[in-house]
């Protein structure tokens, strides 16, 4: 019985060496010949190297597909971040904010986004505060002014109910830095019908009054709505309103900004738990 010759062992690299010179135009048996070995063994490691190459390309697309996904992930819950709306096709769940979060601060550590967020919360804090002890103030001033203790128009809910409404509105526009409603533009009486004439401030209906006394009426309505303006524009509240309003706009502004930066360069830097590699 004939000694059996050991093959030759063809490392990944020659494998590799084999399909390039292939795929450039040189036959298996030009190969064979070059490098001294059988050519079935030249075909059978193209072969191996090709099923190798084509693991490792659809391996390399999974994570590239995942990478991609991932960094979607974290741009669509930066954008909410700033109360934009989310950017996710319909029908795709949206991975739970939780997570979300604790991968974005992983990634992102030392972004000034963290420090915009807690400024905005507790700015937004604060002018809930203020708000409702304003509309207190409000509430409070107008059901006790005399003015008003009177049955003045006709129909529910009432003019005081709705003064209280006009006044808190009015305090929502200004400190936002609107113009508001101007007693002199927007306080406005209907065509007499039927006897009423009707009462309105911008959008707001302050009800009927009989026609013979629309007139005293509405100038009442005139005299205590530019009176309480007036007092509400001079309560230390109202300005400490109006600044946080000015710093929210600032900080919002930046919380912004910082959000474009992530979400335009569509590549998060950093690493997380959940990142595919």
């Amino acid at each position: 019985m004939g000694k059996r010759i050991k093959k030759p062992i063809i490392r990944p690299d020659q494998r590799f060496d084999w399909l390039s010179r292939y795929e450039n135009g040189e036959s298996p048996p030009k190969i064979a010949k070059k490098d001294k070995v059988d050519v079935r063994t030249v075909r059978k490691h193209i072969e191996l190297a090709k099923q190798e190459m084509e693991v490792k390309e659809a391996r390399s697309m999974v994570l590239r597909n995942a990478l991609e996904r991932h960094y979607e992930d974290l741009c669509d819950y930066a954008r909410t971040l700033g109360g934009q709306s989310s950017e996710r096709t319909p029908g795709i769940q949206a991975p739970s904010p939780e997570y979300m979060d604790i991968a974005l601060r992983q990634h992102l550590p030392r972004s000034p986004i963290w420090s915009y967020i807690n400024q905005k919360d507790s700015l937004q804090q604060r002018i809930t505060q203020l708000t409702e002890e304003i509309d207190s103030k409000i509430e409070e001033g107008i059901k006790s002014d005399s003015r008003l203790n009177t049955k003045l128009t006709e129909g529910e809910p009432g003019l005081i109910h709705w003064i209280i409404a006009v006044l808190k509105s009015q305090v929502e526009q200004w400190s936002r830095g609107g113009r508001g409603l101007s007693v002199k533009e927007n306080l406005i009486a209907e065509r007499p019908q039927e006897g009423f004439v009707n009462l309105h401030y911008g959008a707001f209906q302050l009800g009927k009054a009989k026609q013979n006394r629309a007139k005293k009426v509405r100038e009442t309505i005139r005299e205590v709505l530019q009176d309480w303006e007036s007092n509400i524009k001079q309560l230390e509240e109202f300005e400490k309103l109006k600044k946080s309003f000015l710093e929210l706009r600032r900080v919002e502004k930046n919380l912004d900004d910082e959000i474009a930066v992530i979400t335009l360069r569509r590549v998060v830097p950093g690493r997380c738990r959940y990142c595919p590699l």
